[in-house]
């Protein structure tokens, strides 16, 4: 149980660096708003929505999203922890990976 533990926050700080390393090199917009747009017109690689967004805007996103064939990652802290990862001073409930820049971040989801 305790290697379980291990691999899981190994994968969340590899998450962290990859999320903060396309944010510093790639492309990206935030907020839920951006991220359901760029579902719908598919200009998205990439979407990462926080735990604790609202389920009306989890549900309409995943559906968009499903359409455009993107996919979703949900990241398993709060808006407020995904904000920091992202150096915002404000909640951020989804980030949208255009580009990805120097991050792994796509290799993630493989």
């Amino acid at each position: 149980m305790l290697v379980i533990n291990k691999a899981v926050s190994f994968i969340m700080v590899d998450l962290d660096k990859s999320i903060s390393v396309a944010i510093k090199s790639g492309e990206t917009q935030l907020g839920i708003n951006s991220a359901i747009r760029a579902a719908k017109m598919a200009t998205a690689k990439l979407i990462v929505i926080a735990a604790n967004t609202p389920e009306q805007e989890k549900e309409d996103l995943k559906y968009y999203a499903d359409l455009s064939g993107i996919p979703i990652v949900e990241y398993p802290k709060s808006s407020q922890e995904l904000g920091i990862i992202c150096g915002r001073a404000h909640l951020t409930s989804a980030v949208s990976i255009m580009t990805p820049g120097d991050s792994d971040i796509l290799d993630l989801i493989e």
